[in-house]
């Protein structure tokens, strides 16, 4: 592709879609090796969550420093930094000999994740009219479940032949020529297809207070809060989970988990993406209706997941639980998209990142481990982080008027 060219939205799509493929393998390769690695440098479960909670917590406090530069600095560069630096950290994650070591490498790892998935949603913006997003976003976010689920099954293979430490040196190393594609990239004009009610809208400096003035802003990020809460927490610990509790082998939980998972969020994210455009163009706020709904509806099989114990139960009810969560993906992102102005889509999904991960799966690792370490197992605090989806649910059905203003208000409806 010539240098300096503006890429084709499909190809823009296609690339930036590939990056955050791998963000996400190299984001859950520790959960699968876990056990591994925890026998090795000798961590209690309070220390092996914190490694997770390390990661987040650089990355949220990051997240606004990245929006705000991807609100004025060219986003194609930006995005290529941060596959940079997570992808060295990653590698140096496999150097670690203590405990203090590897929560360093994660932390540094949150710095360029986060400089790369903040930016990326809005320059993914300016490629697809309002009508689209949701699609197009989904395709963008579809990475999650499909990375996610290559962490776990190739972190658990490569831990089993060659050792965990091998896992972080094959996740780290692509990124480096991977990136280098993006820097000869040019960002597409802010805004462009925009509705025209948008591109008059008076510039705001980016601030909390502008953001509050999009009340389905609010709503949508509470929900992502507890939502990410449940994701994160449950994705770091479940392996270990069907180790400990269902006598799995660790092999076997990391790939059977890592199937359901890739294709239950496969499924779920595009038919979000594409359901949730569709109710959007006959009801206002159609992406929190689909959402919604479909956070409620996950609760029984959630609970079934946890609590039963035949593969020929759990695994079903996982798969349709999973599904139902990853609807969300598309909706609630293109929703953020088409509320804030083009000027403040980068600040809007830094804050709405920091909020989602510092208060979400920042902590959820951590607690989960903290309760099992003082409730003797797992058991009780999975079953209990479970539940919580339907919660976030109910947020987003409360949410719906606030999100037919905005959207009124924005020109997008």
């Amino acid at each position: 592709m010539p240098l300096g060219k503006v890429p084709s939205p499909r190809a823009a799509l296609a690339i930036l879609t590939g990056l955050n493929f791998l963000n996400y393998v190299d984001r859950y390769i520790p959960a699968a090796v876990l056990p591994s690695l925890s026998s090795a440098l000798h961590l209690t479960d309070s220390q092996a969550g914190s490694l997770a909670t390390l990661f987040i917590l650089s990355y949220s406090l990051v997240s606004p420093v990245a929006g705000y530069l991807g609100d004025r600095r060219p986003r194609f560069r930006l995005a290529a930094l941060g596959v940079l630096v997570w992808s060295a950290a990653t590698f140096g994650s496999g150097l670690a000999a203590t405990y203090l070591a590897l929560a360093m490498a994660r932390g540094l790892t949150g710095v360029g994740e986060a400089s790369y998935t903040v930016v990326t949603p809005s320059l993914v913006s300016d490629f697809y009219p309002a009508q689209r997003r949701g699609r197009a976003l989904a395709i963008f976010y579809a990475a999650i479940p499909i990375g996610s689920a290559l962490g776990y099954v190739l972190g658990g293979a490569i831990n089993e032949r060659f050792g965990w430490r091998s896992a972080f040196f094959m996740a780290g190393l692509p990124g480096v020529a991977l990136a280098l594609t993006l820097l000869l990239l040019r960002d597409p004009p802010r805004g462009i297809l925009d509705p025209a009610a948008a591109t008059v809208t008076p510039p705001q400096r980016p601030s909390l207070r502008v953001l509050a003035q999009y009340p389905s802003f609010l709503f949508n990020t509470g929900a992502q809060i507890i939502y990410t809460f449940v994701v994160g927490g449950l994705a770091a610990w479940m392996p270990t989970y069907f180790v400990r509790v269902r006598h799995l082998p660790l092999k076997s939980a990391d790939l059977t988990f890592g199937g359901v998972l890739a294709l239950a969020g496969l499924v779920g994210t595009l038919i979000g993406g594409r359901v949730g455009d569709r109710l959007a163009q006959r009801y206002p706020a159609g992406h929190f209706l689909l959402c919604g709904v479909a956070l409620v509806a996950s609760l029984p099989f959630s609970v079934a997941g946890v609590l039963a114990e035949s593969p020929a139960i759990f695994w079903p009810s996982m798969f349709v639980a999973l599904t139902l969560l990853f609807l969300n993906t598309g909706p609630l992102n293109a929703a953020i998209a088409n509320v804030l102005p083009a000027h403040l889509r980068g600040w809007g999904f830094a804050i709405n990142t920091m909020a989602f991960h510092l208060l979400g799966d920042a902590i959820s690792p951590y607690i989960i481990g903290f309760a099992s370490d003082h409730l003797g197992g797992l058991a009780t605090p999975v079953l209990v982080t479970a539940t919580l989806p339907a919660l976030a649910g109910l947020v987003l059905l409360a949410g719906r008027p606030a999100l037919a203003r905005d959207l009124a208000r924005s020109g997008a409806q």
